[in-house]
């Protein structure tokens, strides 16, 4: 595995796909208003060919561009044609974050994500399940370990990764960097930035593959 670089109709949960993709993104702030992309994790599955792949793209990567990045996203997918788009909490925050984005930035001709209009959000049926029982919503992390999957944990400086650390200290430290063309300061803030969005992208993976009932064997989850 090498660093290189929407509405939606749900699926049925009872329906399972064997060719699917998968994103998740990471963000300057979670308000496509006053922040931007960072870096898009994409996950692409073909079942049947027993094939599957984790990338990250970040915005170093489009030099600087986030509309190349979001291009670029968009169109790997999309080269991939899966039948399937398949993200958790992608519908509140992924998918209309990139909306949001989109809009604002102006594009000459809007890329579009040919597969969000089959997408399935693993989170939707969860987040209705606890409002029937009067619970909390679950997180990711307590979803996989329902599972036995490992939960993956990212440290930078020393501390665990958060996405509120990612927003407000990561995020600024690399865009900063990538603008002053600080080659190494980059090189040494993607490989972090990489690991925490990779994880992310192999946790959707593994919780649908789990959820499909079939036998998974984790990469980066460990």
């Amino acid at each position: 595995m090498s660093r290189k670089e929407i509405h939606r109709h749900d699926l049925s949960t009872n329906e399972i796909v064997t060719r699917y993709a998968t994103l998740d993104i990471e963000t300057s702030s979670v308000d496509p208003e006053e922040g931007q992309t960072v870096a898009i994790g994409i996950g692409t599955v073909d079942v049947l060919d027993g094939e599957m792949s984790v990338d990250v793209l970040s915005y170093g990567s489009a030099q600087g561009s986030e509309k190349a990045l979001i291009r670029r996203a968009f169109t790997r997918i999309n080269e991939f044609e899966p039948s399937a788009l398949v993200t958790f909490n992608g519908e509140w925050f992924d998918l209309d974050f990139l909306d949001g984005r989109i809009e604002r930035l102006e594009f000459d001709r809007k890329p579009t994500l040919e597969c969000a209009e089959h997408h399935l959000d693993l989170f939707l049926p969860r987040k209705q399940k606890a409002e029937t029982a009067g619970v909390k919503w679950p997180k990711l992390e307590t979803v996989l370990s329902s599972h036995d999957l490992s939960v993956p944990v990212t440290e930078w400086r020393g501390q665990e990764l958060t996405n509120t650390r990612f927003g407000e200290e990561l995020a600024p430290a690399y865009l900063e960097s990538v603008q002053q063309g600080n080659e190494a300061r980059v090189d040494d803030l993607e490989s972090v930035i990489y690991e925490y969005t990779a994880t992310d992208v192999e946790a959707n993976i593994a919780l649908y593959e789990a959820d499909a009932g079939r036998q998974y064997e984790p990469m980066l989850l460990t």
